[in-house]
Formats: structure tokens, sequence, C-alpha cells
């Protein structure tokens, strides 16, 4: 899981068992009855409301977004600029090898589009619908974790009426009462907690990762295409940057301000592009100064 959302589960769940723990005991809080009301109420809505497919496609997917490595675009403008250039050089023919070793899909496919020599407005055509269809399926996940944040303060109310239920039935019976309270207060707490410290937050993040790698899928058509009608790198960077933030664009034009071309650079990029594609720019530059 990506660092900041890691920090904030682990932060949001500390605070509750402190807070719990500082007046009382956790067993207090544990109710397996509760429990299955609301998890189980939120998959059996889930699956109601969406195909199975879909709900565990979601997760996958949660998973692998959050899982992947966080990409800085100033690296991916100068592997860019680096095959373009090549290209110009070596001919399309000659990033052939590259391909295999290049991890982003859409990027290696887009590629190899281009060395098969696809008619442009073909392969314009292939990398739109590919983004579309990563834009739909982000959308559809995002929206089944929504709904599942919508489900869980629900099932919450549910078992509260369950447990008011159980406690109207036994007030004669001491304990009885008590067990049907835990449950009425213990499953508004269970949904409410699950709805705003996971399922909606998740949602949000599933959202805002999914964008940045549409915006990055974005550039890299882009410069594909550049590629393709062999304009100068320089015009196909100035292109990319559009898609990188005013700050980060800044960075990287000042540094490149007063730098002239530099073959040694190049060759070194080209040579170690592989592991560190995933890098920062920072790091990438860190790499090649110290060589």
């Amino acid at each position: 899981m990506d660092k900041s959302s890691t920090i904030g589960l682990l932060g949001g769940i500390l605070l509750i068992i402190g807070a719990i723990t500082i007046q009382g005991s956790i067993s207090l809080f544990l109710s397996l009855s509760a429990f299955i009301i609301v998890m189980g109420g939120i998959i059996c809505s889930s699956f109601i409301n969406f195909s199975i497919e879909g709900v565990l496609g979601t997760f996958a997917l949660l998973f692998r977004t959050l899982s992947s490595h966080q990409h800085d675009l100033r690296t991916d403008i100068e592997l860019m600029n680096m095959f373009a250039r090549k290209a110009r050089r070596d001919g399309l023919l000659n990033l052939e090898q590259d391909v295999a070793e290049i991890e982003n899909d859409f990027l290696k496919n887009g590629l190899q589009l281009a060395i098969d020599r696809t008619e442009k407005n073909t392969m314009i055509t292939i990398m739109q619908d590919q983004i579309e269809s990563s834009r739909r399926n982000l959308n559809k996940s995002v929206d089944v974790l929504l709904s599942m944040g919508g489900y869980a303060p629900a099932f919450g109310m549910i078992g509260t009426i369950i447990g008011l239920i159980l406690m109207l039935q036994n007030m004669q019976d001491p304990q009885s009462l008590g067990q049907g309270m835990a449950v009425a207060l213990l499953t508004t707490l269970y949904g409410t907690v699950c709805a705003n410290l996971i399922l909606n937050p998740l949602a949000g993040k599933l959202e805002h990762l999914g964008d940045k790698q549409i915006i990055r899928n974005q550039m890299f058509k882009s410069a594909l295409i550049s590629i393709v009608d062999e304009e100068n790198p320089r015009l196909m960077e100035n292109k990319m940057l559009n898609y990188v933030s005013p700050k980060e664009r800044a960075e990287y034009r000042s540094y490149f301000s007063n730098r002239t071309f530099n073959k040694e650079r190049e060759q070194q990029l080209y040579e170690n592009w592989i592991q560190h594609q995933h890098n920062s720019w920072e790091n990438l530059l860190t790499a090649l100064e110290t060589g």
C-alpha cells in the first residue's frame, strides 16, 4: 500500500483503539454479531447491485493501484526523450529490443504499434480506446467502493434496530439486555468506521491514483505520436511537460536551461534506464551524476 494510505489507515485505527483503551477495555467493543451484520450486509448488497466479477475486480484493481510504484513524470520524459533520439538516429526498428523491458503496458503496446508501422490514425484510435477503457474501469470501481461506503452505515442502523428489538423482548433478563445493547451500538460504530475510515477514503484514493495513471498514459500517447511524426525531441518534450505540475515543470526546465546535450549522459541513461524507470527524477539525476 502506498505510504499516505498506510499512515492514514493505521493512524485512524490507532486513534480509535487509543480512545477506547484510555476509558475501558478493547474487549467491550468486539462483537461477532455486529461484524457479521455489517460486513455480510455490505458484501451481499454489493453482489446484488453489481456483478461478483465487478466487486472482485474492484479489489483487484485497488490492490494493484495501491501496491504499484508511484511514477515521476519527469523521469518518463527523460526516457521518452532517449527513445525519440534513438529512433531519429537509428530508426524505430532499433527500439524493438527495448519494448520487452518496459513495464508500463500502455507504453509497451503503443511503442510496439509504432515499431510495426501502424497507420497513425489507427494507432491514435487504439491508444485512445485503451485510455477510455481504463477510465471506465476506474469509474466503475470507484462506484463500487462508494456504494459499499453507503451500505455500511445503513447496515449499522439495521444492526441497531435488531439489537433494540432483542432488548425490548428481554427486558426482564439483564444479561440479554446487555447483549442486545452491545449489538445495537457496536453495529452502528462498525458501519460508521468502515464507511468513513476505509471504504470512502479508499474510493477517493483509487480515483486519485487512477487519474494520475490516465494522465501518464495520455502523456505517453502524445510522445508516441511525436515519435511517429519524427518531430524534434525538444518539441515532444514541451508537449509532455504540459502534463507535469507547474512546480515540477519549472524545476525540470531550470535544470536543463544551462546544460547542453551530453552524449556520455545519454549513453549512461540508455545503459541503465531499465532499473531507473521507476525512480523519482531526483534519484535518476543522482544516479546519472554519480555514474
